[in-house]
This record gives C-alpha cells, sequence and structure tokens, in this order.
C-alpha cells in the first residue's frame, strides 16, 4: 500500500511540477537579443548578413485579424558589394521571423 501511495504523490507532484514549468515557458518573452539571434539563424542561410539591431522593448503588432507582441529590428545585407536594408518584426515569444521588408 505504501508503493502505491508514493506513487500517486509522486506522479501528482511530477504534474504539478510540469504545469508550472510550463507556464514559465509559455508566459515569458525572450530577450531583444535572443530574437536578433534566432532571426539572423532564420537569414544565415539566405543572406550576407554585414549587419543586425533590434528596439529592445517589445511591442504589440497587428498582421490582419492576428495580434502579436513582437520586436522590430533591421538587417543590412551585403549584395554584390552594396548594402541592401531590410526591416523585420520578430514575435517576442520564439523569436520567428513575421515579416521582413527590404528598403
Amino acid at each position: 500500500m505504501k508503493t502505491t501511495q508514493s506513487l500517486v504523490v509522486a506522479f501528482g507532484i511530477g504534474m504539478l511540477a510540469g504545469y508550472f514549468v510550463n507556464k514559465a515557458i509559455n508566459g515569458k518573452s525572450l530577450s531583444s537579443e535572443q530574437a536578433l539571434s534566432e532571426v539572423k539563424s532564420a537569414l544565415k542561410g539566405h543572406m550576407d548578413i554585414d549587419g543586425a539591431w533590434i528596439y529592445s522593448q517589445p511591442e504589440e503588432w497587428e498582421n490582419g485579424k492576428l495580434r502579436h507582441t513582437v520586436y522590430h529590428g533591421g538587417i543590412t545585407e551585403n549584395k554584390d558589394g552594396e548594402a541592401v536594408h531590410y526591416d523585420f518584426v520578430a514575435d517576442a515569444k520564439n523569436g520567428t521571423l513575421l515579416s521582413l521588408t527590404e528598403q
């Protein structure tokens, strides 16, 4: 009987710990530097990045009917010896690139 009770208690503690870890992970945003790193990683094989910047404060952004908390930033690419600038929007929770616009 004690083994069964111990198993039930251990299972309950595991479930509670999992719930709180999941809540902590899903509720937090990346830092601006982490989001910039994710954007640069996503673009790494597609362009020769010369420079990059990002605003440090996230803000609300709408894309049609969808709302996201995002970071705004920019990437400079070396394209045939010329600097080409792009503005980007990245999701603040996971760094996913949501928009990339050449200037």
